[in-house]
């Protein structure tokens, strides 16, 4: 935005300016008796500072010459006439005007003050908040290339007296840093278009194929771990996104993997909400941290230490429900463990189901 523009008073300064001048004047009519001239000088006076304290030099100007108006009119001997007997009270009118001017003055100075140092301020912060993330990233890429390079110069010098099944082993430790590390740019890259804006391409789709199909990709990380699934009759289908809603997902089954140990059962439940559906990760793990239930969903947080995770999963998981206008809440269970929920919203009409012929 032009800051001179920003810089502009709104109507409603201008009414300020009128309204606190026709106040002063009304106390200065019921105090008269009371009132010396000076003391009806000091009335005006305060209503001009009053008015440059909160608004712009504009308004300022307009109370300041409003009051030398009221001031003549209603004070000064003839009263009700604009007509002045003596020059001495040009004097009080200049002061009102350079009260008016030097106030308004110095309390733009203070606002462009205050206003450069909130722009340092956030900047700092945006730094600071940059090279958190940079620092964040740059571990968890470098742990996995490091782990890779490693066992890869190993094998290169004695591919010959590595055994076998050592061999395999280490082969087999390269293959999975090399999928973390591809999670990673994964996730990095999907936080990165989330955050720059996301079109959503909507289709209706049956909520037992979101979960069948996020089931299936992480089959393999699965394994044998048991996974109990409930979906309630009788769903309506929902307009999501089903590329994006897999990957939510996805991220929350493998977070609950990675927090659990292995043979864990986890569970996924589907049901009915007024306007909507609701999917619930649940595992029988640790739980969350105290405190931990929103702190989860920042990027790049851990819930627990030496976590393999790169902390951006469950980000990607609010920013996909979001996206969607849904919500997404995580709490500890009773008897242990840890739950997450979903809320999916039903936008539109639904397509019609034409019945066969």
């Amino acid at each position: 935005m032009n800051p001179d523009v920003a810089n502009l008073a709104k109507p409603v300064d201008w009414a300020v300016a009128v309204g606190v001048v026709l106040a002063a004047t009304g106390l200065a009519e019921l105090a008269s008796s009371l009132l010396a001239l000076p003391d009806v000088v000091m009335l005006y006076l305060a209503g001009i500072v009053l008015v440059a304290m909160r608004s712009r030099r504009g308004p300022t100007l307009l109370a300041a010459a409003l009051s030398v108006a009221a001031y003549d009119f209603t004070v000064i001997p003839p009263r009700f006439s604009f007509a002045i007997d003596e020059g001495k009270h040009a004097m009080t009118f200049a002061m009102m005007f350079g009260v008016g001017w030097l106030v308004s003055s110095l309390m733009e100075r203070l606002q462009r003050q205050e206003a450069a140092t909130r722009a340092v301020e956030m900047e700092a912060s945006v730094e600071a908040h940059r090279s958190a993330l940079l620092s964040a990233v740059s571990h968890d890429l470098r742990t996995p290339l490091a782990a890779i390079t490693g066992i890869a110069t190993d094998l290169r010098e004695r591919i010959e007296q590595v055994p076998p099944a050592e061999r395999a082993q280490l082969l087999d430790t390269v293959v999975g840093e090399a999928e973390r590390l591809e999670r990673l740019v994964a996730n990095l890259l999907e936080m990165t278009r989330l955050d720059s804006g996301v079109v959503l391409k909507r289709e209706w789709v049956p909520v037992e194929e979101l979960v069948g199909s996020a089931l299936t990709r992480l089959e393999k990380t699965l394994g044998a771990r048991p996974v109990k699934v409930e979906v309630a009759p009788g769903l309506p289908l929902v307009p999501v996104d089903p590329v994006l809603v897999e990957q939510a997902l996805l991220n929350l089954l493998e977070n609950a993997t990675r927090y659990t140990p292995e043979g864990t059962a986890l569970e996924v439940t589907a049901g009915a909400m007024d306007g909507g559906v609701t999917i619930l990760v649940a595992d029988r793990g640790p739980g969350l941290p105290p405190g931990g239930e929103e702190r989860v969903f920042e990027k790049f947080y851990r819930g627990a230490p030496g976590s393999q995770g790169s902390g951006l999963g469950l980000a990607i998981v609010r920013a996909i429900v979001q996206a969607h206008g849904g919500t997404v809440k995580a709490s500890n269970r009773e008897g242990g463990g840890a739950v997450f929920v979903t809320t999916w919203p039903l936008v539109g009409e639904p397509p019609r189901v034409e019945a066969p012929a």
